[in-house]
């Protein structure tokens, strides 16, 4: 319009707002706001209205929040695998999204079970196909949510991003351990939502063809979970795991059934003693969701010693091996689906931090840990490992502390302790899950190093290493003005710089480095390779170093204490 004078644009812009609220204040009136970019899509199921916004630096891009991908799984769909959404006659207002699913550890007002949509941002809508990054957010299985992870970086890198919602804690990962309850609709969401993305991506502007998954913790897991399951072959074509995986202890129940029917008995004292797996179905069912949700959460607060400690053994609302059912998800044990290469087989890139529970555990929390475990070395001993035998498996301890205190107490040796936690927790676990799968794709590996101030870290231990866990992912994600690093160090922008290229041009190109680049410092970035023993990486560290076997004195004292048991039909490692 090029108005200068400033009495002439304020009256233009009074006319303006008449056009949208008659002249009242928008800010009685934020629906209004909204229609000045109106974006109206038709999908199969019905027209949809998303919004525009714009970046820090000035880009506009699109953004539909809060797009249904599946029915509302109320009422009899509760506990049951996701069913496709119903169409709608009206314009679906998409231009926002507050509805979570319920978590396990809060009493949000936006929880609900009516909470699986997707949320689709990209640079413009009327444009080549671009490729798709699809991020499956953290927090154990029980915590998290899409909307915090806004797409305000990857924009300005010609990708679009896809972040869903899916059930979480008792809702999403209920199992009676067998075919009334079989479990695992958590991940049966997320195989919906990348089904949906298959089928509407294109109207949006992108190509079903690039779809790469990416999460971090549980959304990293989550996605090695979706190679696992045959049905998705051809719904993406490469996986970013960023410190999770199936093989990761705490990723995996073993007592779904006993720990059912105890959540259930907070409502219902009947269900002590009853081994009735229907009518815990249709007693659950029946149930308010906020008051089901009070009954996990009283579950998953019970006190319990550092024998069970979750991130060690196991997340109490997790995925699990069913049953043969109609919807079945995995059935038999990860190790040895991977070990087989009975995997959808896809580019990969793993990573994970330096020292990955450091987030975790308090001073206070670790020193109390390290002194139980130096009373009772049975309880580092994974269950994995399957050793019921009490002499054997405190033997088994003495042998793991050997690892990294040289048979000293933890407790005299804080750093250790960490690293053993770690290991156990992430690092050892995701270094085999590379291993194997590189006998079948091609597969990266990366350790973030870098401790920066956009980290956000602040536990460090000597003789630990400092990168807590999920730390890259404030490199990654950001909205508005949290984007603006200008108060951080100048080589914390260039790391997040470096990190943003990586993912977007493996998304790309299947590639992390297509073509050597000054930000990349002109690494070729090389495959995990294990035809010559190699385990080549890349640490993230000031700079980038190729670099040959990640934690190697460590990683070969766990395997030859697995190799040491009678059996290897292991679940998690």
């Amino acid at each position: 319009m090029q108005i200068s004078d400033q009495t002439n644009r304020t009256e233009m812009g009074r006319m303006i707002r008449e056009l949208y609220t008659s002249g009242e204040p928008f800010a009685d009136h934020l629906g209004d706001t909204v229609k000045v970019a109106d974006i109206v899509l038709q999908l199969p199921n019905g027209q949809i209205r998303g919004r525009e916004a714009v970046t820090l630096e000035n880009r506009t891009f699109f953004a539909f929040e809060g797009v249904p991908y599946a029915a509302p799984p109320i009422g009899p769909l509760r506990f049951k695998a996701p069913q496709p959404p119903e169409n709608w006659d009206d314009v679906l207002d998409t231009t926002h999204v507050e509805v979570v699913c319920f978590q396990t550890s809060s009493n949000n007002d936006n929880e609900s079970e009516d909470c699986l949509y997707v949320n689709v941002y990209g640079p413009a809508l009327e444009t080549d196909y671009l490729p798709v990054m699809v991020f499956i957010h953290g927090g154990g299985f029980v915590d998290g949510a899409s909307y915090g992870f806004q797409p305000d970086l990857f924009i300005n890198h010609e990708v679009m991003l896809v972040t869903i919602n899916y059930r979480l804690g008792v809702f999403g990962f209920l199992s009676t351990q067998d075919e009334i309850i079989p479990g695992n609709n958590g991940l049966k969401d997320q195989q919906l939502a990348l089904q949906w993305i298959q089928d509407n991506i294109y109207l949006f502007g992108g190509d079903p063809g690039k779809v790469t998954i990416f999460g971090q913790s549980a959304g990293s897991a989550s996605c090695a979970y979706q190679l696992l399951n045959q049905k998705s072959v051809d719904l993406f074509q490469g996986a970013i795991l960023e410190s999770g995986t199936f093989l990761s202890p705490w990723a995996f129940q073993r007592r779904a059934r006993e720990i059912a029917f105890t959540t259930a008995a907070f409502l219902n004292s009947t269900f002590e003693t009853s081994d009735d797996s229907q009518a815990l179905l249709e007693f659950l069912q029946s149930v308010d969701a906020r008051d089901l949700d009070a009954a996990a959460e009283k579950y998953h607060n019970m006190e319990y010693s550092f024998e069970d400690v979750e991130i060690l053994q196991g997340f109490y609302w997790a995925p699990v091996v069913e049953v043969k059912n109609e919807d079945v998800f995995i059935t038999k044990n990860m190790y040895g689906l991977l070990q087989a290469g009975n995997v959808v087989k896809v580019s990969r890139y793993h990573q994970y931090e330096s020292s990955i529970h450091t987030f975790i555990l308090d001073p206070a929390t670790l020193q109390s840990m390290a002194e139980a475990f130096d009373q009772q070395l049975d309880w580092v001993v994974p269950n994995d490992m399957q050793i019921s035998d009490q002499t054997n498996r405190t033997e088994m301890g003495r042998m793991i502390r050997e690892l990294y205190t040289s048979g000293e107490p933890f407790a005299d040796h804080l750093g250790d302790t960490v690293r053993f936690t770690s290991d156990t927790s992430f690092t050892r676990s995701v270094i085999k899950h590379a291993e194997l799968y590189s006998q079948f794709a091609e597969t990266y590996f990366y350790i973030f190093s870098y401790d920066g101030a956009l980290g956000h870290g602040n536990v460090h231990y000597d003789g630990a290493e400092s990168v807590g866990h999920s730390e890259d992912t404030y490199y990654l994600f950001c909205s508005g003005q949290d984007c603006d690093a200008s108060g951080y160090p100048e080589q914390d922008q260039v790391i997040r710089d470096r990190l943003l290229m990586i993912w977007t041009d493996f998304a790309k190109y299947q590639n992390p480095t297509p073509i050597t680049s000054e930000l990349l410092q002109n690494i070729t970035w090389p495959v995990v390779s294990t035809e010559e023993g190699d385990f080549y990486y890349v640490d993230i560290g000031e700079n980038l170093e190729i670099k040959n076997h990640p934690k190697e004195e460590t990683y070969k004292g766990w395997n030859s204490l697995y190799e040491s048991l009678d059996f290897n039909d292991f679940d998690t490692y």
